[in-house]
């Protein structure tokens, strides 16, 4: 194969073109002091887990549970379902969480929302298709059995560093391991 160097050295020179432009794009956001500001919003997973979490250590008070439920009700779409993401397809688990927490936020089950919600994740296959993080949740709450979880060894820790699995030096995403309580910036509060 026979490379053109005109053809790289113009993809090399668009390349560091455009890098440039983001490079300056980035700073142009940047605060005087050297920070960033921008929005951050979540799906109602976090919203969920965070009231299940609560729910569990037995913290769950009237007002974070109010606006909680007000938040995740805000974002259940016509079709009784919540998505992982901005105008993101229907999410089996998602709903499944926002249902629950619902729930603890007292939404009464045969209410329409939930009836919508209720009725997507039976069609879906139910509560033993969702990922496991959804029924660890569950089986924290006594919404799901333990003996129904993925059983996983603990002698994992002894896997070198570079195994990407579980330890807190895995380059995968901490989100993927753990949930963080805490507020978004876009959970409604009034």
């Amino acid at each position: 194969m026979v490379a053109h160097p005109e053809v790289e050295l113009s993809a090399l020179d668009a390349a560091r073109v455009t890098l440039a432009r983001a490079r300056e794009h980035a700073l142009g956001l940047q605060h005087a002091d050297g920070w960033w500001q921008g929005e951050l919003e979540t799906n109602v997973t976090m919203d969920a887990e965070d009231l299940l979490l609560r729910q569990f250590l037995g913290v769950r008070d009237d007002a974070a549970t109010a606006a909680a439920g007000r938040w995740i009700r805000s974002q259940q779409r016509e079709d009784g379902t919540w998505a992982n993401f901005f105008g993101g397809p229907a999410d089996l688990s998602t709903t499944v969480e926002a249902y629950v927490a619902l729930r603890l936020a007292g939404d009464e089950p045969d209410a329409p929302h939930l009836k919508k919600a209720r009725d997507f994740i039976l069609s879906q296959g139910g509560v033993e298709a969702t990922r496991v993080f959804t029924r660890l949740w569950l089986a924290l709450s006594g919404r799901w059995s333990w003996d129904d979880l993925p059983v996983i060894p603990p002698e994992l820790i002894y896997l070198p560093a570079w195994f990407p699995l579980g330890r807190p030096s895995s380059p995968w995403p901490s989100s993927s391991r753990s949930a963080r309580p805490g507020r978004s910036r876009s959970r409604s509060t009034s």
